[in-house]
C-alpha cells in the first residue's frame, strides 16, 4: 500500500532502481553487513517464534535500498506452499516487516564509484511458526 510509504525516503535516482541481482561487470554488488550469515544472524536473534502449527508458507519483503543505505517503500506477499495468497497471523507478518525495516547495515550497491539504489527482497520460509529458511 503507497499510502503507507515513509514520505522521508528519498530515492537518489528514480529512473534507475536496480535490482539487487543485475550488474555490469564494473559493479560492485549490494550486500549487507557480515553477509548473508550476518543478515541472517540478525533476523533469527529478533523474532520471536510464536508457538503454531497453522502458519506456514512463504512470506517475501521487497524494498529498496537507496544510495545512502537507507531502506524504503516495503511490500509484502504472503503465500502457502502451493503458492496460493494466504494470511500470516500479525504476530508473524507484522513482526517481520518491523525487523526488516529497522535492518541498518545494507551495504548498496556501486557502479563506477557511485552509490545506487536497488530493490531488494527476502523470502522467508515459514514452517509451524519457525522460519526455516531466508531466501536468497
Amino acid at each position: 500500500d503507497k499510502m503507507l510509504d515513509d514520505n522521508n525516503f528519498k530515492i537518489c535516482n528514480e529512473n534507475t532502481i536496480k535490482q539487487y541481482y543485475v550488474r555490469n561487470s564494473s559493479d560492485t554488488p549490494p550486500s549487507y553487513n557480515g553477509e548473508k550469515r550476518g543478515l541472517e544472524r540478525e533476523i533469527l536473534e529478533l523474532y520471536q517464534f510464536p508457538k503454531t502449527d497453522k502458519q506456514n508458507g512463504y512470506l517475501t519483503i521487497r524494498f529498496i535500498v537507496n544510495c545512502k543505505a537507507e531502506t524504503g517503500r516495503f511490500r509484502v506477499e504472503e503465500m502457502d506452499f502451493r503458492y496460493e495468497p494466504y494470511k500470516f497471523d500479525e504476530n508473524i507478518s507484522g513482526q517481520l516487516l518491523k525487523i526488516v525495516k529497522n535492518l541498518d547495515g545494507w551495504i548498496p550497491r556501486k557502479s563506477e564509484g557511485e552509490n545506487l539504489d536497488f530493490y531488494q527482497y527476502l523470502t522467508f520460509r515459514i514452517e509451524k511458526g519457525q522460519i526455516v529458511k531466508i531466501l536468497p
